[in-house]
């Protein structure tokens, strides 16, 4: 399990204990790859019993760090602000004991009521069977496998869909559809969520269309912080 975190000291606790409670089913190891917090992120972690690393900020380069650094057979990589529903490392386990399964993605529900969240989780989930994984729908994937297409490359936004499009120009994409991870609806609250998620699929779409994230992180840095 690796977890990128910066200043998580408030979400990164009910992550750590949905891990906890996974009971024989737990990641045999919990690497949080810390991007220098002030807060009290790498001690909360360490209480848990997580392995703390230090790595220079930004999602990409914490990430590609942990990866590094982690031994286990499958790597599942979290957000801070995303929690395991209880069965879901269980079902982790069962979908890779398949050896024919190369990556996957987990079945993304957001942490709030309100009916609008429940069409974005429709979209994420169809977007991640398809292939294309993001952060927060759970990549889980072999560690020959994330090695092989070359792993997180060290650029300042979406990382992720990078990543995604590799290992699906190589490999058939899995869907453990047992596994919930419950998201943080908190970036939705602060921006707006029709003002939150144009931004995202817009910077999305350049993305893909070969803007070059270096460019792309001005925008959501500027947008973010509105």
């Amino acid at each position: 399990m690796i977890v990128p975190a910066l200043d998580e000291e408030r979400d990164l606790p009910l992550l750590l204990a949905s891990l906890a409670e996974s009971g024989p089913d737990r990641p045999d190891e919990v690497l949080l790859v810390d991007g220098g917090s002030t807060d009290r992120t790498r001690e909360l972690a360490l209480e848990q019993g997580a392995r703390v690393l230090s790595a220079p900020p930004g999602r990409g380069t914490q990430l590609a760090f942990g990866a590094r650094e982690a031994r286990g057979e499958v790597f599942v990589f979290l957000h801070a602000d995303t929690r395991l529903r209880p069965g879901a490392m269980g079902a982790i386990r069962s979908a890779f004991a398949d050896p024919a399964l190369a990556y996957a993605g987990l079945r993304q529900r957001i942490d709030h009521p309100r009916p609008i969240f429940r069409a974005i989780e429709r979209a994420a989930n169809a977007r991640a069977r398809r292939g294309m994984i993001y952060g927060d729908s759970g990549l889980c994937v072999r560690s020959e496998v994330y090695f092989q297409v070359g792993g997180f490359r060290e650029i300042p936004l979406f990382e992720d869909v990078d990543l995604s499009r590799r290992l699906a120009r190589q490999h058939r994409v899995g869907w453990v559809g047992d596994a919930e991870l419950l998201v943080s609806a908190r970036r939705w609250e602060r921006e707006g969520v029709v003002r939150c998620t144009a931004r995202n699929w817009t910077l999305a779409m350049l993305f893909r269309a070969g803007v070059a994230p270096e460019r792309l992180v001005r925008y959501y840095r500027v947008a973010s912080s509105r």
